[in-house]
């Protein structure tokens, strides 16, 4: 490898990086608007499972994907995103 493939190489994971960066941030704000939800989910009585919800979401990724992304690898990570979402709204 010439060292300017190594620095395209590097630029592009830095490009990663700043997107990560950004990933992490929003997932932070997601985690937190899950808790406030939680927290009215308990005032009003409500379950914290909403299968409808959650139905909606995996419906919108599957009519939204456009890049080297499939839907069924969106759907996984959704399913993660999901899960921590219950458990933070459970606390």
């Amino acid at each position: 490898m010439t060292q300017k493939q190594d620095q395209r190489i590097l630029n592009l994971r830095n490009a990663i990086d700043t997107v990560d960066s950004r990933i992490i941030e929003l997932l932070q704000e997601r985690s937190s608007l899950a808790r406030e939800i939680g927290s009215v989910k308990k005032e009003i009585g409500m379950e914290i499972l909403d299968p409808s919800r959650e139905g909606k979401i995996r419906k919108k990724l599957a009519s939204g994907t456009q890049g080297p992304m499939d839907t069924d690898a969106l759907v996984r990570i959704y399913e993660v995103i999901m899960a921590e979402s219950r458990r933070l709204q459970k606390d």
